[in-house]
């Protein structure tokens, strides 16, 4: 009577794979009873502590939004404000900052850097945690552009928005402006907001609990019907099938570790950089006061 290799084969991958069906099976449970009973944690928020400052937070000198607008705007930021516990500022200009990459970004800068201090902006207290966002609309012709964008921050948010956090910023100020300009400041305003409330943490990749279950299953499941339906050959050579008397010898072999050269390089780095546009890094500003930042022309 012929051995039945597939019978036992099966057998074999199913009570192996059994296993692992059990533990995910556990593991669902686990997951949806946390969903039903995990309760939000009480997240205690700071006070804002600076009398100083206005309470305006959108100053539209360029007039590029309504008045439906900016009050939109207004109470989106006061809701960000809360939760990033950071003052949010946006003001638009139409004005010429300079031409050359230079002379725009010292421009600029001082703009943002100024605007902020000279207000007094700062959430735990005068010129503390904050940023704003100074966006020029001047465009005198065809060659003589000067439109676009600085983020002047302070406090907590200078150190949790470095290049690649500002470049994020653009992003989402770009792809609004392919809407609206409200969705570009919209937009703005929220993702400078989540980095004051994460402190500058990683963005959170959303894996949905389904994928992480379902996906390993059906692979499992390939696997198991594939070798389930191949019947396991038999072994004809060994390794000492052809060795005298069947038995094989291993010669033993040796590197002898002589020396090493190590040679190194350095490699020069900035920790800011300046232009039109681009990270400006940590710098202090005329009012002596100290902002991070970076611009974006456009």
């Amino acid at each position: 009577m012929d051995y039945d290799y597939k019978k036992e084969e099966r057998k074999r991958y199913l009570k192996y794979f059994c296993v692992w069906m059990i533990i995910a099976a556990i593991a669902l449970l686990v997951f949806g009873v946390m969903k039903l009973t995990h309760k939000e944690e009480a997240v205690v928020k700071n006070e804002r502590h600076n009398s100083q400052a206005p309470s305006q937070r959108v100053y539209d000198y360029a007039e590029v939004l309504t008045s439906s607008e900016e009050q939109k705007l207004e109470e989106l930021i006061a809701k960000y404000e809360a939760e990033s516990e950071c003052d949010l500022v946006l003001v638009t200009i139409d004005q010429a900052v300079g031409l050359s990459d230079s002379e725009w970004t010292n421009t600029m800068v001082n703009l943002a850097d100024d605007f902020y201090d000279q207000n007094a902006f700062g959430y735990d207290q005068p010129h503390g945690d904050g940023a704003v966002l100074v966006d020029n609309w001047y465009h005198a012709g065809q060659d003589d552009s000067q439109a676009g964008a600085w983020l002047s921050t302070s406090g907590k948010l200078e150190y949790a928005i470095g290049e690649s956090e500002e470049n994020r910023v653009w992003d989402a100020l770009d792809s609004g402006f392919e809407i609206s300009t409200y969705e570009a400041y919209a937009r703005a305003m929220k993702k400078i907001a989540y980095y004051g409330k994460t402190d500058g943490a990683s963005e959170p990749v959303q894996i949905p609990w389904a994928v992480v279950l379902i996906v390993p299953a059906v692979i499992a499941a390939i696997y198991a019907g594939i070798n389930m339906t191949q019947a396991p050959g038999k072994d004809t050579t060994t390794s000492t099938t052809y060795v005298p008397g069947g038995r094989g010898n291993m010669n033993v072999q040796r590197d002898d570790f002589i020396r090493k050269n190590v040679t190194k390089v350095k490699i020069e780095t900035s920790s800011s950089r300046s232009g039109g546009g681009g990270s400006y890094g940590h710098h202090t500003s005329s009012g002596g006061f100290s902002h991070g930042g970076g611009g974006h022309r456009r």
